[in-house]
């Protein structure tokens, strides 16, 4: 017996909407690659279709950012398992250079910049900055408490204003 589901199509498409950019961007900044970014969110938005169920409105970002990241960590992983099995036949391939001709210079330094943080600390900029997530939310999406968030988040903020040339009386 086929199941089936009524989704509120006009929501789904605000959700999609109001999250897109914001969740790609999280996406691209973990994966380096665009295009695969994409196709995490993508992979997201699908299951929610398929589950016929929408994120409660109350916790729909961070909902989605950690469905995002966990797309994210699945795609790192593949990647790392046909990168160990293709390893004696290719080289890593160099960056796209569409992409870096898409992004302004400001972009570049900023995406340059969060490239040279730790990981822990990019991915705190770009949740708490970008996703415009609450310490709370976006320490859930991490799996870390609130303090350690709100720890890797400033130390990756006065590293990223570092970075670019940035001083507090600017800002």
């Amino acid at each position: 017996m086929e199941r089936t589901v009524t989704l509120d199509a006009a929501r789904y498409d605000r959700l999609w909407r109001r999250h897109l950019d914001r969740l790609v961007f999280y996406a691209h900044t973990l994966l380096g690659d665009r295009a695969a970014a994409e196709d995490a969110v993508q992979s997201v938005f699908l299951r929610i279709l398929d589950r016929g169920r929408l994120p409660d409105e109350a916790t729909e970002a961070s909902y989605l950012f950690q469905a995002v990241r966990n797309a994210v960590s699945n795609e790192l992983r593949s990647r790392h398992r046909a990168r160990r099995a293709a390893e004696s036949l290719f080289k890593p391939g160099a960056k796209d250079p569409r992409e870096e001709a898409e992004l302004t210079e400001f972009g570049r330094q900023i995406q340059a910049a969060l490239e040279e943080l730790p990981e822990e600390e990019r991915e705190a900029v770009v949740l708490k900055t970008w996703g415009a997530l609450s310490f709370p939310e976006a320490a859930a999406v991490t799996g870390v408490s609130d303090k350690t968030f709100e720890h890797r988040y400033y130390r990756g903020l006065e590293s990223l204003k570092e970075k670019i040339g940035v001083r507090d009386e600017q800002v």
